[in-house]
C-alpha cells in the first residue's frame, strides 16, 4: 500500500529532462531544483519494535535498558502505539527541526532535535560517475539519497540495505511524562544520539523484517534483505554512545529506543526563507538520573 506523498516543487524543464535519465542515487536533489532545499515531513502510526528479553538488569527512570531486543525481526515485539512526527530540515545547510511525540506503556515521549552531527560511520554510499564507482558519504549530519545500513558499511546492518529519501544523527533531548530523560551513560549526557532515516519499507504489516526468500531476516544476511519500494516509512532512534558487552542485541548499546513511523507524507521543496522551530513546552528543571546502570526502577 502506497502511503506517501513527494509533491517536487521547481522543476525547470531541463531539470525535468535530466530527471528522466537520472536515478536518485547519481544526482543530488539541489542539482535537480538549482536551490536550497527544504525537506518536510509528517507521520504517523508508529510502531515501537522493543522486546524485554529476560529479568531486567538495568533501568533508566524506570524504563528497562537490559536485555533489550530493539529490532525484532520476527515482529514479537514490535507493536503499534499512538504518536506523530514533523521535521523540516536544510540538507546542504544542515539545520531545521525534528519533533516526534507517543505514548508507550511507559508513559508520554517526546523527542527535539534541532543539531546535526555527524555520525562516526559513513553517511550514506551513493553511485559515482558511473555505475561501477560507489562513493561513501562523510562528516555529513544531513544526507538525502543514500544507500544505508545492509553491506553498505554505512551503519551496522540491523536493518537491510535500504535506500534513504532523507537521514539525520545528532544530539536529542528526550522527556518522559514531563521530565527529562537523561542519558546516565555518557557522552552526549544529558542527551542521547539520535538518527532518523525516511525510507522505502522495511517493516511488515505483520511486525517482521524478511530476506528476499521470506525468511526472518538477521544481521549476518545484510545483502539479503527485502524492502518495498512503494512504501515509506519514518525510522526515529535514540541510544547512547557506547559499547559495552550488554545483554542488548541488537544493538548494542546501554540504551537503544526505536519507532518507525508508518502513513509517511515526503515534501521536497525549494525556499530560501528560514526555517522556523516551534519552542517545546517549559521542561522540569535538569536533574541527575535517579537509576544508575545496574539498579532497579526508581
Amino acid at each position: 500500500m502506497f502511503r506517501a506523498k513527494m509533491p517536487v516543487l521547481g522543476l525547470s524543464i531541463a531539470g525535468l529532462l535530466g530527471a528522466l535519465f537520472l536515478t536518485p542515487s547519481q544526482v543530488r536533489a539541489e542539482e535537480i531544483l538549482g536551490g536550497p532545499l527544504r525537506y518536510k515531513v509528517v507521520a504517523s502510526a508508529p510502531r515501537l519494535n522493543r522486546l524485554v528479553t529476560g529479568p531486567v538488569t538495568a533501568w533508566v527512570q524506570g524504563v528497562p535498558a537490559e536485555p533489550v531486543d530493539s529490532m525484532v525481526y520476527d515482529g514479537n515485539g514490535s507493536v503499534e502505539i499512538e504518536g506523530q512526527l514533523i521535521l523540516e530540515v536544510d540538507p546542504i545547510g544542515e539545520t531545521g527541526f525534528i519533533q516526534a511525540t507517543w505514548q508507550d506503556e511507559t508513559g508520554s515521549w517526546r523527542y527535539t532535535q534541532s543539531d546535526f552531527i555527524h555520525p562516526e560511520h559513513a553517511s550514506g554510499v551513493r553511485l559515482g560517475t558511473s555505475v561501477s564507482e560507489v562513493l561513501s558519504l562523510l562528516n555529513e549530519g544531513i544526507t538525502e539519497n543514500v544507500y544505508l545500513h545492509g553491506d553498505t558499511g554505512a551503519g551496522m546492518p540491523v536493518l537491510p540495505t535500504v535506500f534513504t529519501h532523507l537521514a539525520t544523527w545528532g544530539p536529542v533531548d528526550i522527556v518522559l511524562d514531563g521530565e527529562e530523560f537523561i542519558n546516565p551513560f555518557g557522552l552526549p549526557a544529558p542527551q542521547w544520539i539520535g538518527h532518523l532515516m525516511v525510507t522505502e519499507g522495511v517493516r511488515h504489516s505483520d511486525g517482521t523484517v524478511r530476506t528476499l526468500s521470506g525468511e526472518i531476516y538477521d544481521p549476518t544476511r545484510m545483502s539479503e534483505g527485502a524492502v518495498e519500494q512503494g512504501d515509506l516509512e519514518v525510522h526515529l532512534v535514540f541510544h547512547d554512545e557506547r559499547f559495552p558487552m550488554t545483554g542488548n542485541t541488537p544493538a548494542i548499546y546501554s540504551f537503544f529506543y526505536h519507532l518507525v513511523f508508518e502513513d509517511v507524507s515526503l515534501e521536497v521543496v525549494e525556499s530560501k526563507e528560514p526555517i522556523v522551530i516551534d519552542e517545546p513546552e517549559q521542561l522540569k528543571p535538569r536533574r541527575p538520573p535517579l537509576t544508575k546502570p545496574g539498579l532497579g526502577p526508581e
